[in-house]
This record gives structure tokens, C-alpha cells and sequence, in this order.
């Protein structure tokens, strides 16, 4: 696991650099991808970032063009980050022969093992953003 986290950071390092943003900036991006748009003060409780933090972030993502603020629709005082989709490909495209090679690999494990591979890493994500929390609780 050491090692697969070790070559997964490198390689977001390496997309980071080649799009020309800092690397948290690119795993704030696929936050949002995944997770969807979300104000401010979730994206810092998702980062572990503190407001100012997440601010400057946000500030350097919008000036990138590959996120906009929004006016929330249900309450106009908050703020949504929602991804520029067009402008967030440029991301996605430097990750597709990555997505065609593991697309080959997940091919050759059954239904069963799939399920038990994403039960893992399901897990596996909350323990991760957990022990997040609670090293940057300890840090305050």
C-alpha cells in the first residue's frame, strides 16, 4: 500500500507539473470531480486546509480557469466551486492512458474480486480521511 500511495503521488506530481498547477491544486480538482461542486468551507473540511489556505486555492484554480464560483441557488450568501468542464479535460485527458490500462487490468478479476477490491478501497478511503482529520486536529 506504501508503495502504490508512493507512485500515486509521483504520478499526480508529474500530471501537476505538466499542466502547470501545484499539486494540491490538481487533488482539490479531483475532489471536485468526484465529489462534486461544494462551497468553500467543505472544500477546506474535505483538504484539511484552513480558510485562508483554502481561499488562496480557490483564487489559484479560478485564475487557472479550471474552476468558477457560483451563487448557490438555494441560499445566495454561499459561494459554490464548481469545476469549468471544458477546461478541467485538459486534466482528464493526462490520466487516459492510465484509465485504458487499468480498465485492462480490473477486466481480469471476477465480479466477486472486484467487489472485494472496492469494499477495500471504500474502507480503506475512510480510515485515510480520517487519520487526515485527526493529524491536522493535532497539528492546531
Amino acid at each position: 500500500m506504501r508503495l502504490y500511495s508512493s507512485f500515486l503521488a509521483l504520478l499526480s506530481h508529474a500530471v501537476a507539473e505538466h499542466v502547470g498547477i501545484h499539486n494540491t491544486d490538481l487533488e482539490t480538482m479531483d475532489l471536485l470531480s468526484v465529489l462534486g461542486p461544494m462551497t468553500a468551507g467543505q472544500l477546506s473540511e474535505q483538504t484539511g486546509l484552513t480558510s485562508g489556505a483554502t481561499t488562496r486555492l480557490i483564487d489559484r484554480l479560478e485564475h487557472a480557469a479550471l474552476v468558477r464560483r457560483c451563487s448557490d441557488l438555494d441560499d445566495r450568501r454561499r459561494v459554490i466551486i464548481e469545476p469549468v468542464p471544458e477546461n478541467a479535460e485538459r486534466i482528464s485527458a493526462m490520466y487516459q492512458p492510465l484509465a485504458q490500462e487499468m480498465g485492462r487490468l480490473w477486466s481480469q478479476f471476477s465480479d466477486e474480486e472486484v467487489a472485494v477490491i472496492l469494499r477495500f478501497l471504500r474502507e480503506s478511503n475512510a480510515v485515510i480521511a480520517s487519520e487526515n482529520a485527526r493529524l491536522r486536529e493535532d497539528g492546531d
